[in-house]
């Protein structure tokens, strides 16, 4: 009896030694995991702020991009489209009266001051649009008061009024004028009409002008 004891204690020993060997195998597979655990936690933390680095660096070039390509649209913009400004008198030297006409009449006005780009024809009295955009135009008449004849005249686009300058007393002088920004097409013509029935008059000081420039470009 007593040797199956002996043998028995043996056996449990045996075991008692494995199951510590496997309690420290365990507990350093349980180490090596952890770590394991601790190290794709420090790879996810780097990856994820390299992620934010090249986000907010990829934000910045596109930010660049868009700012030279602004610059350059600019840039191209205002070496394809040149200025556009005029201005010009009513008579070329000495007075005149223009009017009383039985008929609406288009005021030519003959002698230029400014004509840039050329958009201005003082034959006919017409502006034409070179190029689609934004136009502001003025026009100031004079005239001397008359019982039965007001200085009148009303800015044209295309045919059809679109402002009007109007004054009417029967003595001393008048000087009415108007302006207007309008959104002209290329070909767009514009000019000043004067109404029937109406005078307009005109010295070397100059009162009677139409002007006009362009804005931007559309």
């Amino acid at each position: 009896m007593s040797g199956v004891l002996a043998g028995l204690k043996v056996e449990m020993k045996y075991l008692q030694h494995d199951n510590e060997e496997q309690a420290k195998k365990t507990r350093e597979l349980e180490q090596q995991y952890q770590a394991k655990v601790n190290q794709l936690e420090s790879q996810k933390t780097e990856l994820k702020q390299q992620y934010q680095e090249q986000a907010a660096e990829l934000l910045t070039i596109k930010s660049r991009a868009n700012t030279t390509e602004n610059h350059v649209n600019a840039l191209t913009r205002k070496g394809e489209v040149k200025p556009v400004a005029f201005s010009a008198l009513l008579v070329a030297s000495g007075s005149e009266t223009v009017g009383p006409f039985n008929a609406q009449t288009n005021l030519i006005f003959r002698r230029v001051i400014t004509n840039v780009g050329n958009a201005y024809n003082s034959y006919t009295g017409f502006f034409t649009a070179p190029v689609r955009g934004a136009y502001h135009f003025e026009f100031y008449l004079h005239g001397h008061g008359h019982p039965s004849h007001a200085t009148a005249a009303s800015l044209v686009k295309n045919g059809d009024p679109v402002v009007t300058a109007h004054e009417h007393q029967s003595s001393l002088s008048v000087n009415p004028a108007n302006a207007v920004t309008l959104l002209l097409e290329v070909g767009d013509v514009v000019f000043v009409r004067q109404w029937q029935n109406t005078r307009i008059f005109d010295n070397g000081n100059f009162h009677t002008t139409f002007s006009g420039n362009l804005l931007f470009i559309m």
